[in-house]
């Protein structure tokens, strides 16, 4: 391969990196609103595509920001907490991302 080469294949799988690295955080903040709320994948991106419109946040940063908060929220203790704690980090997760 040549230089130019090279240097194109590195941006691709650079690229690629991050479109994975994005989906990950997706897939997790749905796999946990399909868990805490009973609903299915595609309920479970409806419900991440609307806070994410209704709060004018980039979708990927609202559902990396699901995941951290919701995993804060479960302790070490066998019980999760009640849904009304979930409900409220979801409603306010806008206001703990960072920009």
């Amino acid at each position: 391969l040549t230089a130019n080469e090279n240097a194109h294949e590195e941006r691709v799988g650079a690229a690629i990196e991050k479109i994975t690295a994005s989906r990950a955080g997706i897939e997790q903040a749905k796999g946990m609103l399909r868990a805490i709320y009973g609903i299915d994948d595609d309920a479970a991106f409806e419900l991440l595509r609307w806070r994410s419109q209704t709060a004018n946040v980039k979708l990927r940063e609202l559902a990396e920001q699901i995941v951290n908060d919701f995993s804060g929220a479960s302790t070490k203790e066998s019980s999760l907490p009640d849904r009304s704690v979930y409900d409220h980090l979801l409603m306010t997760v806008h206001s703990r991302i960072r920009r």
